[in-house]
């Protein structure tokens, strides 16, 4: 199967492979570890503490939840629950209105990521990210299922077997501010608006916030507790509420070299000595889309 990308996504119409080893010459382990399942029915509350407790980019929809074709394109999508689809909802939602929220079905907060079979070309599954902007996919063969992010390509880039001469002054990009005194719904809506995962604070050390502690802070057990007993001030407080994160820094410079740097949870980044923010995109798929990413020669 050959996957292209439109122009629609990348800014240039794009068709040739680069990576044409198949995804299980490259990611031979990927069922080595079953994924956890929601079908679609539980409440959203349910789905936010088993993301929390999985620590998981996304849990992927159970067999109620049938597959669907992307328009345009051949690629496969199937549904999966993430953080942003919790907070997306969240964030349309009033105080008054949060019992509700939390007991709705989590079919509401659905999203559709790209799904692809084991003997599929690496590219496609590149191709998957970039035209659904998660970065994560399911991978099928023979009944069995599994969850690709892209934390295994950067891993890939940090083992050596993929490789970019891009450097992070290319990719990199200005980090989005946020004041501690903020509502925490304050927040989670600016990071809908603007489609980031991280907030950042002017503090000096580059401290944030993320989707992923956000969701932490959330379904926490003292969290639920006052969701239970007092829902309309379940996220009453301020954004220094939520415990914050810090990035790794790094020396600006070759992405081949700083992708070893970067944390292995969900949300972690880096940030360069120009205060310049790298992200797991950053050092995939935006080398990617520039057909600036390839098998390693060595």
């Amino acid at each position: 199967m050959i996957f292209s990308i439109t122009s629609s996504t990348s800014g240039a119409g794009l068709s040739e492979t680069l990576i044409e080893k198949k995804i299980s010459e490259l990611l031979p382990g990927l069922f080595d570890v079953d994924p956890p399942y929601v079908q679609g029915g539980e409440p959203i509350i349910l789905t936010g503490s088993l993301l929390r407790e999985s620590e998981v980019h996304f849990i992927p929809a159970g067999e109620k939840v049938p597959p669907l074709k992307s328009r345009g394109t051949d690629i496969t999508l199937c549904g999966a629950f993430g953080s942003y689809g919790v907070l997306k909802r969240i964030a349309a939602s009033e105080p008054s209105d949060y019992a509700n929220t939390l007991q709705s079905k989590s079919s509401e907060v659905l999203s559709w990521i790209g799904s692809l079979q084991f003997s599929d070309i690496f590219d496609g599954l590149l191709w998957a990210f970039s035209g659904t902007r998660f970065g994560g996919a399911r991978v099928t063969s023979g009944g069995k299922e599994a969850f690709v992010t892209l934390g295994d390509v950067v891993g890939l880039i940090s083992a050596g077997k993929l490789s970019t001469n891009m450097s992070t002054d290319e990719v990199g990009s200005v980090p989005i501010a946020i004041s501690k005194d903020r509502p925490i719904i304050e927040a989670i809506r600016k990071m809908v608006d603007q489609n980031v995962r991280r907030l950042f604070f002017q503090d000096g050390q580059g401290s944030f916030v993320s989707d992923r502690t956000l969701i932490d802070f959330m379904f926490s057990k003292e969290r639920l507790g006052i969701a239970r007993d007092h829902p309309e001030i379940w996220l009453e407080g301020e954004v220094s509420d939520v415990a914050a994160k810090t990035p790794r820094r790094c020396i600006t410079g070759d992405l081949d070299r700083v992708a070893r740097d970067i944390g292995p949870a969900p949300d972690d980044c880096l940030m360069t000595d120009r205060w310049r923010l790298v992200t797991r995109w950053d050092l995939a798929v935006k080398p990617w889309r520039a057909r600036k990413l390839a098998l390693s020669d060595s």
